[in-house]
């Protein structure tokens, strides 16, 4: 993988993000600049951070009534939490892949194109050969058209292998066309063949997503992103150039855990 250096606007910025599930603080004075159109992946000990500044991005988080944030989040430039933000045009801004693929207990084809129909304007009417050309695109994107092509209408809880899932998963938000991906260890569940799948159609995605990747492989962080952000205890320690980070990383406390000395 050629990682070139790419100038790029700010796609997610976390002014001093601070969050408390109930008493206890999860989050100190986050700040970070993801930019758009490369990979960035977030390392750092369990319950470090990590998944709970993914959530606060895509306001998951506060579903829960004892979740409290202070500070700002701004999707391009705009900040998530103003009054004006509609949650459901902010999630067809942001799209969010979880650790274990979660496909709806329906057909492969309204999997697909599920999120296109809830987020389309209503004076917006498809025929079912545009949609079919919809979801035909998504699923070559995401290299599993020819695998499923001739069972689209079979339940996609039962038919996919965990990997084929994930895909689908992937496939599923791509035409909602968001501008960010949230990607909260994607190949947790997966085998070793099933991982370089999605670490190849992840690469594959760059420059056209902006995409920020929670792992707690330090291999796939190292093989997968473009710059890299160390958390620990609630705290950003580090983000830098991901190959800098593990060659010549600024922090001692990077060092240790890129080592393996804890975590």
């Amino acid at each position: 993988m050629n990682k070139q250096e790419i100038q790029q606007e700010i796609a997610i910025r976390t002014i001093n993000l601070n969050l408390w599930y109930g008493h206890f603080q999860a989050l100190f004075d986050v700040n970070l600049e993801i930019k758009q159109g490369i990979i960035t992946a977030m390392i750092g000990p369990s319950g470090c951070g990590k998944s709970t500044v993914l959530r606060s991005v895509d306001r998951i988080n506060e579903r829960l009534g004892y979740v409290r944030i202070t500070g700002a989040i701004k999707v391009l430039d705009k900040n998530i939490y103003d009054p004006d933000v509609n949650l459901s045009q902010l999630r067809k801004q942001v799209g969010m892949v979880f650790q274990r693929p979660n496909p709806l207990p329906i057909s492969i084809y309204d999997n697909v194109i599920f999120g296109h129909r809830l987020h389309r304007p209503p004076d917006v009417k498809l025929s079912s050969r545009q949609e079919d050309e919809i979801v035909e695109a998504a699923l070559q994107r995401v290299l599993l058209w020819d695998k499923v092509k001739d069972k689209l209408k079979r339940k996609a809880t039962i038919d996919l292998s965990l990997e084929e899932r994930q895909k689908l998963c992937i496939a599923r938000l791509l035409p909602v066309k968001p501008a960010v991906l949230l990607m909260d260890e994607p190949c947790s569940a997966l085998d070793p063949k099933g991982t370089a799948a999605v670490e190849e159609l992840i690469w594959e995605l760059r420059g056209e997503y902006s995409i920020l990747l929670v792992t707690h492989n330090m291999a796939q962080a190292r093989r997968t992103s473009d710059e890299c952000i160390f958390m620990l205890m609630g705290k950003v320690v580090e983000h830098t150039d991901t190959d800098k980070m593990f060659v010549t990383p600024q922090y001692r406390e990077t060092a240790d855990y890129i080592e393996g000395r804890y975590g």
